[in-house]
């Protein structure tokens, strides 16, 4: 199926007048027939569009191409020129940015300006690093969605460290 992906793929970006430099098509899960397509391009700007939302877009058409060549449902990911990790990467520095201000007091953050896509990502991420008292969850419907940030573990201060003569050098300098 790998190699009719990407013989599906490589037509559709011809024909779309994108000029390819690569195209790789993995299987993420076979029997539930989930595949990455990873593209490398220097028209990467007209495949993924603002904030993504042409990259959705071409992503849909492509999986639907798939689906009636094989006459099978199929879930195709597909990646530009590493644009999905790098995003995912700036939203899981900003989550471990978010964690470490919640576990120096309690507390509840809500993040509302996350996609579906983006808030299991979040949900995923944080299970994963199994730390105690840290947790999320989701509330609200359609666009009023959120996702809830809290943590009521061991409080985790930072500590200045204190100065004493004793720590001193003997030529007394840092007075």
């Amino acid at each position: 199926m790998k190699e009719q992906i990407e013989r599906i793929g490589r037509e559709f970006f011809t024909l779309m007048g994108i000029e390819l430099e690569s195209i790789a098509v993995e299987s993420e899960e076979e029997k539930r027939r989930i595949y990455r397509v990873t593209v490398k391009t220097p028209d990467s700007k007209l495949l993924i569009g603002a904030h993504g939302q042409t990259l959705e877009t071409v992503r849909h058409l492509l999986t639907r191409l798939v689906e009636r060549s094989a006459g099978k449902t199929y879930l195709i990911h597909l990646e530009v020129n590493d644009y999905l990790q790098s995003k995912d990467d700036r939203l899981f520095r900003r989550i471990d940015e978010k964690i470490a201000s919640l576990m120096s007091v309690w507390g509840e953050i809500t993040l509302s300006e996350l996609s579906g896509y983006e808030r299991k990502k979040v949900h995923a991420y944080v299970a994963a690093k199994a730390v105690e008292g840290l947790s999320t969850k989701s509330t609200g419907e359609g666009e009023a969605r959120v996702l809830h940030l809290s943590y009521s573990g061991p409080v985790e201060r930072v500590h200045a460290k204190s100065s004493s003569l004793d720590e001193l050098p003997e030529d007394g300098i840092g007075i």
